[in-house]
């Protein structure tokens, strides 16, 4: 396998244009025209794999398309910041270094400055571990979103920058199947509070999102496929991703016109509460909750 790969990373460049082009006009409102420009932005690694594209958004990308399709913030539900000791082998802390990234920018779209710190702590721990702390080393990032807490548009701000620098960190050490690794994390924990939602309040917008979703795993789990010195743990954990996605493609109905297209009125309640039941389930192994 050849693991040299490129990275396009567009995020920060169209999000601080968006935030710094008319700041004085009065109905400006930077933070929610930074969520809804970070919506329509993706990553795109490229090489010499048997696929030779992986398509990816962002831990950021994925709260702030469920936040603008009406998530609301729901007290318990992440994963608790306090077990980020729990974790041990390198690819469980890459995992829940994408669960504490979600729960770090889900926390932060709803305006819940403490928990936030605590999150931005869990995962500067992960970072530290996993040989990723140039994140946090190449700036006094952690005590600027300390000092900035109140003000959500430079905490916004400071968070792209955050996504842009392990971005960067990642395609300058050739690490890029560590980004799928973390990429599976995030997605587990955005979809795993965006399926509770969405059992429990019926938001069609939402629902329509959440199977948009599901067309990305295909690619999520080429990524954990080309994982270097694979192990067990890997392909089990795989395994259960593919699981997810074999049970989706099988409700009659739900394939649309072209590869990433799904109707999502073709899932019953029954089906939205199993799918949500596995990604739970799966979500709680990564967890360990």
């Amino acid at each position: 396998m050849n693991k040299k790969v490129s990275s396009v990373l567009a995020i920060a460049v169209c999000v601080f244009a968006i935030s710094c082009g008319d700041s004085k006009a009065p109905d400006a409102n930077p933070v929610e025209d930074n969520e809804e420009a970070v919506v329509h932005e993706v990553e795109v690694i490229e090489g010499d794999f048997d696929e030779p594209e992986f398509i990816i958004p962002s831990a950021l990308q994925i709260s702030a398309m469920f936040k603008n399709s009406g998530l609301s913030y729901i007290d318990g539900i992440t994963n608790n910041p306090e077990k980020v000791s729990d974790y041990n082998s390198k690819f469980e802390k890459l995992l829940n270094f994408g669960v504490y990234s979600g729960d770090l920018f889900y926390c932060i779209l709803n305006d819940q400055s403490q928990m936030s710190i605590k999150y931005l702590k869990a995962v500067r721990q992960l970072a530290d571990e996993t040989r990723m702390s140039g994140i946090f080393n190449t700036g006094p990032l952690f005590e600027r979103f300390e000092t900035n807490i109140g003000n959500k548009d430079s905490v916004f701000n400071i968070m792209l920058e955050f996504q842009e620098k392990t971005d960067m960190l990642i395609a300058e050490n050739n690490e890029e199947h560590t980004a799928m690794v973390i990429f599976a994390g995030a997605w587990i924990e955005g979809m795993y509070i965006g399926l509770d939602a969405a059992n429990n309040s019926g938001n069609d917008n939402l629902k329509a999102r959440l199977a948009e979703q599901m067309g990305i795993v295909e690619n999520l789990i080429k990524g954990l496929q080309f994982q270097p010195n694979r192990s067990d743990e890997t392909a089990a954990i795989e395994g259960k991703y593919q699981a997810i996605l074999d049970y989706f493609l099988s409700i009659k109905g739900v394939k649309g016109a072209d590869k990433y297209s799904y109707d999502e009125t073709a899932l019953a309640d029954a089906d939205w509460k199993k799918l949500y039941e596995m990604v739970r389930d799966l979500r709680s192994e990564i967890t360990k909750s």
